[in-house]
Protein backbone atom coordinates (compact mmCIF):
# COMPACT_ATOMS: atom_id res chain seq x y z
CA UNK A 1 0.00 0.00 0.00
CA UNK A 2 1.46 3.35 -0.96
CA UNK A 3 1.41 6.47 1.21
CA UNK A 4 -1.73 7.92 -0.38
CA UNK A 5 -3.93 4.87 0.24
CA UNK A 6 -5.85 3.76 3.29
CA UNK A 7 -7.30 0.38 4.11
CA UNK A 8 -11.00 -0.27 4.61
CA UNK A 9 -12.17 -3.63 5.91
CA UNK A 10 -15.18 -5.40 7.37
CA UNK A 11 -15.83 -8.82 8.93
CA UNK A 12 -18.41 -11.27 7.58
CA UNK A 13 -19.63 -14.52 9.10
CA UNK A 14 -19.62 -16.55 5.88
CA UNK A 15 -17.54 -16.87 2.75
CA UNK A 16 -20.61 -16.20 0.60
CA UNK A 17 -21.33 -12.91 2.41
CA UNK A 18 -17.71 -11.81 1.95
CA UNK A 19 -17.83 -12.59 -1.78
CA UNK A 20 -21.15 -10.76 -2.08
CA UNK A 21 -19.53 -7.70 -0.46
CA UNK A 22 -16.64 -7.94 -2.92
CA UNK A 23 -19.13 -8.09 -5.81
CA UNK A 24 -20.88 -4.94 -4.47
CA UNK A 25 -17.55 -3.13 -4.34
CA UNK A 26 -16.76 -4.16 -7.91
CA UNK A 27 -20.20 -2.98 -9.08
CA UNK A 28 -19.49 0.34 -7.34
CA UNK A 29 -16.35 0.76 -9.44
CA UNK A 30 -13.53 -0.57 -7.26
CA UNK A 31 -10.93 -2.79 -8.92
CA UNK A 32 -11.63 -6.50 -8.43
CA UNK A 33 -7.94 -7.40 -8.14
CA UNK A 34 -7.35 -4.94 -5.29
CA UNK A 35 -10.00 -6.47 -3.00
CA UNK A 36 -8.69 -9.19 -0.67
CA UNK A 37 -10.68 -11.75 1.30
CA UNK A 38 -8.97 -13.65 4.10
CA UNK A 39 -9.89 -15.60 7.25
CA UNK A 40 -9.56 -14.25 10.77
CA UNK A 41 -10.76 -16.81 13.27
CA UNK A 42 -14.27 -17.86 12.27
CA UNK A 43 -14.92 -14.73 10.21
CA UNK A 44 -14.00 -13.66 6.70
CA UNK A 45 -12.45 -10.22 6.29
CA UNK A 46 -12.86 -8.12 3.16
CA UNK A 47 -9.98 -5.64 2.83
CA UNK A 48 -9.76 -2.86 0.25
CA UNK A 49 -6.88 -0.42 -0.09
CA UNK A 50 -8.24 2.80 -1.57
CA UNK A 51 -7.53 6.50 -1.85
CA UNK A 52 -8.57 8.72 1.03
CA UNK A 53 -11.32 10.42 -1.01
CA UNK A 54 -12.97 7.02 -1.69
CA UNK A 55 -12.69 5.78 1.88
CA UNK A 56 -16.13 6.85 3.09
CA UNK A 57 -17.90 5.38 0.06
CA UNK A 58 -16.07 2.05 0.41
CA UNK A 59 -16.70 1.96 4.17
CA UNK A 60 -20.40 2.67 3.63
CA UNK A 61 -20.66 -0.23 1.16
CA UNK A 62 -18.76 -2.62 3.44
CA UNK A 63 -19.84 -1.58 6.91
CA UNK A 64 -23.53 -1.25 6.09
CA UNK A 65 -23.69 -4.85 4.98
CA UNK A 66 -21.42 -5.98 7.81
CA UNK A 67 -23.95 -4.48 10.24
CA UNK A 68 -26.72 -6.48 8.57
CA UNK A 69 -24.55 -9.61 8.82
CA UNK A 70 -23.91 -8.95 12.51
CA UNK A 71 -27.61 -8.48 13.21
CA UNK A 72 -28.39 -11.67 11.30
CA UNK A 73 -25.80 -13.58 13.30
CA UNK A 74 -27.28 -12.22 16.57
CA UNK A 75 -30.78 -13.14 15.43
CA UNK A 76 -29.79 -16.71 14.70
CA UNK A 77 -28.08 -16.95 18.10
CA UNK A 78 -31.26 -15.69 19.80
CA UNK A 79 -33.38 -18.15 17.81
CA UNK A 80 -31.08 -20.99 18.84
CA UNK A 81 -31.42 -19.93 22.48
CA UNK A 82 -35.19 -19.78 22.23
CA UNK A 83 -35.31 -23.15 20.46
CA UNK A 84 -33.53 -24.84 23.32
CA UNK A 85 -36.08 -23.47 25.86
CA UNK A 86 -39.57 -24.46 24.63
CA UNK A 87 -41.45 -22.90 27.56
CA UNK A 88 -39.72 -19.58 27.00
CA UNK A 89 -40.59 -19.76 23.30
CA UNK A 90 -44.22 -20.45 24.16
CA UNK A 91 -44.27 -17.50 26.57
CA UNK A 92 -42.76 -15.14 23.97
CA UNK A 93 -45.28 -16.33 21.35
CA UNK A 94 -48.17 -15.81 23.77
CA UNK A 95 -46.93 -12.33 24.67
CA UNK A 96 -46.62 -11.41 20.99
CA UNK A 97 -50.14 -12.73 20.37
CA UNK A 98 -51.60 -10.64 23.18
CA UNK A 99 -49.76 -7.57 21.90
CA UNK A 100 -51.06 -8.06 18.34
CA UNK A 101 -54.58 -8.70 19.61
CA UNK A 102 -54.46 -5.52 21.67
CA UNK A 103 -53.23 -3.46 18.73
CA UNK A 104 -55.80 -4.75 16.26
CA UNK A 105 -58.86 -4.37 18.52
CA UNK A 106 -58.45 -0.65 19.21
CA UNK A 107 -61.40 1.54 18.34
Amino acid sequence: MSHDTVGVEADFSSREAAHAAKARLVRAGFARNSIDIYRRGDDYVVHLPTREENRNRAARILKGWALVESAKRGGWAAADGLGSHPLLALGVAALAGFALYGLTNRR
